[in-house]
C-alpha cells in the first residue's frame, strides 16, 4: 500500500469524464439518458401496437434489458464512488481507509429497475 502513487488531479479528470458518460438521473445525456430514451420508445411502441400479446412481449424484453442496464449504471456509480473515496483517503494520508474503499469499489446494491413502470402501460 505504501507504494501507491496516485495523481489526484488525473483521477479527478478521469472520474469527471466517466461521470459525464454515465449522465445523471433526469438528464438526457450519457448512459442514463439513453436508458430513459429506450424506456420512452418502448412505451411508445406499446401504445402504437395496442395489442396485449405485443405489449406483454415488449414489457418482458424491456424488463430483461432494463435489469442489465440498471446493473451497468449501478456498477459504474460504485466504481466511481469507490475510486473517489479511496483517492480522498489517500490525500488525507489514511492508506488503510483508501484500501477499504478500493476493495469496496465495484460492489453494487440491489439494482433499481428503471423499466419497471413500462409493464404498467
Amino acid at each position: 500500500m505504501s507504494s501507491w502513487n496516485i495523481q489526484p488531479a488525473e483521477v479527478g479528470g478521469v472520474l469527471t469524464t466517466v461521470a459525464g458518460h454515465l449522465g445523471e438521473e433526469g438528464g438526457g445525456d450519457g448512459l442514463v439518458g439513453h436508458i430513459t430514451k429506450v424506456g420512452e420508445y418502448v412505451t411508445l411502441c406499446m401504445e402504437e401496437a395496442n395489442s396485449g400479446p405485443v405489449n406483454t412481449a415488449l414489457a418482458e424484453v424491456g424488463e430483461y434489458h432494463f435489469g442489465h442496464m440498471g446493473d451497468m449504471v449501478a456498477l459504474t456509480v460504485s466504481a466511481v464512488q469507490g475510486a473517489y473515496e479511496a483517492t480522498m483517503a489517500y490525500i488525507e494520508g489514511d492508506l488503510e481507509m483508501a484500501a477499504q474503499h478500493q476493495a469496496a469499489a465495484g460492489e453494487i446494491p440491489e439494482p433499481v429497475n428503471p423499466g419497471s413502470d413500462i409493464a404498467a402501460v
